[in-house]
């Protein structure tokens, strides 16, 4: 019955972007149940020829990054590394890495979220020298990385395990009202901060704006917000695998149901070497290529083939499947809201049958969006509706490269150029204008 689910599915696509789209789709099947199917030693050493995966790259990276966690990774391009656990109110627990300062010298911390499926070592990714974590690093910031519940680092919880579908029951909004205020609070203590620096790529700026919108206490402890493509308002969605997946992530949960998943795309000890095997690096146009292009939008000049191998031992990291249907909640109804239960499970809930909209003319803490034209996941039009409804108006940073794309604000050959510079730079100018304390 599941296979025939699955064949109307993809039947139902049409078109070359419907092929890809049942190609994703038919990814997101396969790697949610991966964890259940691992590849075997013998097939992986037959099938992966040698030198497919013997391409240079434009950053000081190896290919074997991809099979390091995010600790192995900074001790080995040579940097200090402390591991930490915060705890939330809920009873997860979440997993932050830090990169102490060699030479104190700044007074506010520096703490960074990754997206959607990803998780700390997005900001590792493409090296010493170009990744945002080492560039602040260099410049003697305290540099804490957080994983957000669910997944591959932050599984843990006080009393739940997280094979029990009662851990699986969480979205971004959890994120952002629990973990997040955890997790500030865990690095204020162990610092003896008064505020800290923000940075969130995509779904780390969600869970900032619930956090800023819900507990507007936290407001006072953040001293600057930099929101890379900020994941709020999600209309005009331009990718056509994504606006396909919304729109049927409900039949997709119907069929998660019947076979008892709950997690989406978990990250499995498989996927690095099915990836090396399916998408090798000597083919700019693998299949890994084509399905991020067409999900964030293309821009193969500042594409690296060895750092877009490297992610695939990262990411996906694992989510819950309510994370992703909170987010077609989002876009179907335009609306910064939370989870919505239907109108009997609303009136329960929130005492009416609409779930309340988060009070954006609460967040106070100043921002900076970083956005960008060739995003096909987070519209440029989106983001300027989105700044409109802060009661405190946000400094807008559209990135010149007209390609840039969703992935490109933590993987491109030019981030560094195009957004690291530019926050490097307004870091120095508040710590030189004393708005910093």
């Amino acid at each position: 019955m599941a296979s025939d689910t699955i064949e109307r599915m993809i039947v139902s696509c049409g078109s070359s972007a419907g092929q890809l789209t049942a190609l994703l789709l038919s990814s997101i099947v396969l790697l949610s149940f991966g964890a259940k199917f691992q590849i075997t030693e013998a097939a992986s050493s037959r099938q992966r020829p040698g030198d497919v995966n013997d391409v240079g790259s434009y950053f000081a990276i190896e290919v074997e990054d991809g099979a390091l966690r995010t600790p192995d990774l900074i001790t080995k391009y040579g940097y200090p590394v402390e591991s930490h656990e915060a705890t939330g109110a809920d009873g997860y627990i979440i997993s932050l890495t830090r990169i102490p300062p060699k030479k104190p010298r700044h007074r506010t911390p520096m703490l960074l979220v990754h997206g959607l499926l990803a998780s700390s070592a997005d900001f590792l990714i493409i090296g010493p020298n170009n990744s945002l974590a080492y560039l602040l690093a260099d410049r003697d910031y305290d540099v804490w990385l957080a994983d957000m519940r669910g997944n591959r680092y932050s599984q843990g919880h006080t009393r739940l395990n997280s094979s029990s579908p009662e851990y699986w029951d969480f979205s971004w909004h959890e994120m952002g009202y629990y973990d997040l205020p955890a997790a500030i609070d865990y690095i204020l203590r162990q610092t003896g901060a008064r505020q800290l620096n923000y940075i969130g790529h995509s779904q780390g700026t969600t869970v900032f704006f619930v956090m800023a919108s819900s507990r507007p206490e936290y407001n006072e402890k953040i001293a600057h917000m930099y929101a890379l493509s900020p994941a709020v308002c999600l209309k005009r969605v331009r990718s056509p695998p994504v606006r396909w997946l919304l729109q049927h992530v409900f039949a997709l949960k119907d069929l998660f149901d019947a076979f008892g998943v709950q997690q989406f795309l978990p990250h499995t000890s498989s996927q690095y070497e099915m990836s090396r095997i399916l998408c090798p690096l000597n083919d700019p146009n693998n299949i890994c290529m084509q399905v991020v292009s067409m999900t964030v939008g293309p821009n193969p000049d500042m594409t690296d083939m060895t750092a877009m191998q490297v992610l695939t031992g990262h990411d996906p990291a694992g989510a819950s499947v309510k994370q992703l249907l909170h987010y077609a909640q989002l876009q179907r109804s335009g609306k910064f809201r939370q989870f919505d239960y239907g109108r009997r499970n609303n009136t329960e809930r929130y005492s009416h049958w609409n779930p309340p909209a988060y009070n954006l003319s609460a967040v106070t803490a100043p921002v900076t969006i970083f956005y960008a034209v060739n995003d096909w996941l987070i519209d440029p039009r989106d983001v300027v509706r989105f700044s409109r409804l802060l009661t405190k108006p946000p400094t807008m940073h559209l990135v010149e490269d007209e390609n840039f794309n969703h992935l490109d604000f933590t993987m491109a050959k030019n981030a560094r150029s195009m957004v690291y510079e530019r926050i490097l730079s307004d870091l120095e100018q508040r710590e030189r204008s004393n708005l910093i304390l």
